[in-house]
């Protein structure tokens, strides 16, 4: 351990200077008491490079389309800079909830939605297999993964998102058919997801599930 004959103070680590008046320290190093942040750095000056990419990637877009005059059938320039906002956002979502991959999975899904929604937009083709096919696709694919992460998931972190999205499936579920006057075959499996899910967590985990609805909806 390292001594300052300045501050009159034992040191631990491997520092050569004080850290309360500057001065060398004596004696030999020690064990560091705080890890290295090399790796940290490292990460973010990818994130920050990553992202400079994507905003210059943005910026030739626009250029090329309303400076250049490079041109097709729709504005794919606004095309790009929807899909760089929603990987932004996305990889965002994977960095900040690494420790849940319920949250990740939840907000992955519902990015993923509205990005298929723009584009379809911006390409001025809004056909039926988006209301029909992709989004009942996209809740169904989430329901079956949060189950997954429930069962495993001894913090519980999983069971409000899973309870969230069964209810969420069955009422879009139910929505699709009054508006439309339909019955859609993917929409019915998503409803039976929903319910199935839900059934699920009742199932296995029990008084559990009255809980989370209390604690974390206030129901």
């Amino acid at each position: 351990m390292k001594y300052c004959p300045s501050c009159k103070a034992h040191i631990e680590g491997d520092m050569n200077k004080c850290p309360l008046c500057q001065n060398n320290l004596q004696g030999e190093a020690s064990e560091r008491v705080y890890p290295s942040i090399d790796v940290m750095r490292k990460q973010s000056m990818l994130y920050k490079i990553q992202m400079f990419l994507a905003l210059t990637a943005m910026i030739v877009s626009l250029a090329c389309e309303f400076l250049l005059d490079v041109k097709t059938t729709f504005h794919w320039s606004l095309l790009v800079c929807v899909w760089v906002i929603g990987g932004e956002l996305w990889l965002a979502a994977v960095i900040h909830g690494h420790h849940n991959p319920a949250k990740v999975v939840t907000l992955n899904t519902f990015w993923a939605a509205i990005l298929i929604m723009f584009t379809f937009i911006i390409i001025r083709d809004i056909r039926p297999i988006y209301f029909w096919y992709i989004m009942p696709s996209l809740a169904i694919a989430a329901e079956v993964l949060l189950f997954i992460f429930m069962m495993i998931d001894k913090a519980r972190n999983a069971m409000p998102y899973l309870l969230g999205c069964s209810f969420l499936c069955i009422i879009m579920g139910v929505l699709c058919m009054i508006i439309t006057g339909e019955k859609s075959v993917m929409w019915v499996v998503c409803m039976m997801a929903g319910v199935v899910g839900f059934m699920g967590a009742v199932v296995f985990k029990g008084k559990r599930v009255p809980d989370e609805l209390q604690r974390r909806f206030h129901v």
